[in-house]
């Protein structure tokens, strides 16, 4: 399960930081989907370090798959 939210941290993230390309070029009803997207990968990882995943590895999996 650990990995699984890690996974959806990652997905999660990066989603919301390709909505944020999309609303900083004048459409910014996208702004809800990047606040979104952020909020599910800060608490996905917060559930992933919560079951005891090692932040380093957890940062490290974050960084190479980002």
């Amino acid at each position: 399960m650990t990995w699984l939210f890690l996974a959806g941290a990652v997905l999660s993230e990066v989603g919301a930081t390709l909505a944020l390309r999309v609303a900083s070029g004048g459409r910014r009803a996208w702004y809800a989907v990047v606040v979104t997207g952020y909020l599910a990968a800060f608490t996905l990882l917060a559930l992933t370090l919560g079951t005891g995943l090692g932040i380093g590895v957890a940062y490290g999996v974050w960084a190479a798959a980002g």
